[in-house]
């Protein structure tokens, strides 16, 4: 059978074998209840803007058409070849969490309604019944990869990014209710007034929505994309796997660039936009590897069966020679999951972390020795590049990327010559730094799992 994109949306019965079909109506009759618990949280939106008196007009109609709408989309939902009523009630969850960014609503309660009821929706739409007609599309296959010692979608490999992104989760959205003006201070122990000064300067106010808002609604979608799809789903839901990786890598980006800016050009540090930014980052090696194995999938559906990257992203694989990794006991993954997240640690390269530490010493170093001007953004730019690549090359499937640190290491080294240094303590100490981070970069560390013909590449 030959799918196409628009079949995600649009099935018929007939398309598929008698047995394709009884596992998908089976699979539709278990979770057939979520649809009743988002047709509740559909009335549930339509009684809170009288509930709790919203005074901008276009998040009550948000609120009262979003509700309607998923009343009726759950009632179609209810029937399992209606994929596009599935798939439209995803949608309205995601609405859900920008409403609230698009028309600005005076009161707290919208947000925090948009953001409750919009969490909810999407569990029930996809996280807990997974994709729209996944047991029609999913091909049998291992959950392991040919070549690989783990399973990069196993719940131990994402529950830390689902526990991080939560915590970013709470902090941008701490920051975004002071921007909407829902608190009126905001806390910060290292840096005074400093929070305050940036979540309200130009650079801030250059977004379209408040951007502690905007970073809140990507680490709440990094959540729930965390939570969707089992253990299989690097090869039966590859969208889901490269939109992840899409949001977490680039947020971490975007997240180190905010925070260079912060001493350039608005001239102040903020603890809480440091914090969220650390976040951001360490997210990054967790998830890392599950791309990886997703894009390995697709070349192989290329290679061997002359499958489209198209088709492949939208309707998964199957990959021969890998094997079965045995599903754990939920009482026991907390415990596995800490394990192995401490067991990694020990495993990250010492000089990696010594390398992460200059470059946060090479950052704070103009404000704590007293010296500004060129050099002193220079060393706020090339610090925070340094710790974002020690934090990245942590992972064993981006370790190449510490010879990144021989560069910037060098162009400390330069820097006070080629800026030209007004201070002896501002050329000596990015002197020391380069000189402490080139040698450092070469040595790859322990390299423990297996990750199939990738591994030639981690150097």
């Amino acid at each position: 059978m030959d799918l196409t994109f628009s079949n995600l949306f649009f099935v018929k019965k007939e398309m598929f074998s008698e047995e394709k079909q009884k596992t998908h109506e089976e699979h539709h009759k278990k979770v057939s209840w979520v649809y009743y618990c988002i047709i509740t949280l559909g009335l549930w939106l339509i009684a809170n803007p009288p509930t709790f008196g919203y005074k901008v007009p276009a998040m009550v109609w948000s609120d009262i058409l979003s509700g309607l709408f998923l009343i009726v989309m759950s009632y179609f939902a209810l029937k399992p070849y209606k994929l596009w009523a599935q798939w439209v009630v995803v949608f309205i969850g995601i609405w859900l969490f920008v409403a609230p960014m698009v028309f600005w609503p005076k009161e707290g309660s919208g947000l925090l309604n948009g953001y409750l009821i919009g969490t909810l929706v999407v569990i029930f739409g996809i996280v807990i019944p997974k994709q729209p007609g996944i047991k029609l599309f999913e091909q049998p296959g291992p959950n392991v990869p040919t070549g690989w010692s783990y399973n990069p979608s196993s719940w131990n490999q994402r529950v830390p990014v689902v526990f991080f992104a939560w915590l970013g989760f709470f902090i941008g959205r701490y920051m975004g209710a002071f921007q909407l003006e829902y608190i009126q201070s905001v806390w910060d122990p290292f840096f005074g007034d400093g929070t305050r000064k940036v979540l309200t300067s130009a650079v801030s106010k250059s977004f379209p929505v408040p951007d502690a808002i905007l970073g809140a609604f990507s680490y709440l979608i990094d959540v729930l994309f965390g939570l969707a799809g089992g253990t299989h789903r690097w090869r039966t839901m590859p969208w889901i796997v490269i939109i992840f990786g899409i949001l977490i890598f680039p947020l971490g980006v975007v997240s180190i660039t905010l925070v260079i800016l912060q001493p350039v050009s608005v001239g102040y540090w903020c603890t809480l936009c440091l914090s969220s930014a650390m976040v951001s980052l360490i997210m990054i090696p967790f998830a890392i590897d599950e791309v990886l194995a997703t894009i390995q999938l697709m070349r192989h559906e290329k290679k061997a069966r002359k499958t489209s990257y198209w088709k492949t992203l939208w309707f998964g694989g199957t990959m021969k020679g890998g094997h079965i990794e045995e599903t754990k006991n939920p009482e026991t993954l907390l415990d596995l999951t800490l394990k192995e997240v401490t067991h990694d640690l020990f495993l990250r390269p010492w000089n990696l972390i010594i390398i992460m530490l200059v470059g946060m010493w090479v950052m704070a170093a103009p404000g704590v020795l007293g010296y500004s001007g060129t050099i002193a953004n220079s060393n706020h730019l090339a610090g925070a590049i340094v710790v974002t690549f020690a934090i990245i090359a942590m992972s064993e499937v981006a370790r190449p990327l510490r010879y990144l640190h021989i560069l910037l290491g060098l162009w400390l080294v330069a820097a006070p010559f080629i800026l030209g240094a007004n201070q002896d303590m501002a050329m000596w100490n990015s002197l020391a730094a380069g000189i402490i981070i080139i040698p450092l970069a070469f040595r790859k560390g322990k390299v423990e799992d297996k990750r199939g013909s990738f591994d030639k590449y981690i150097v």
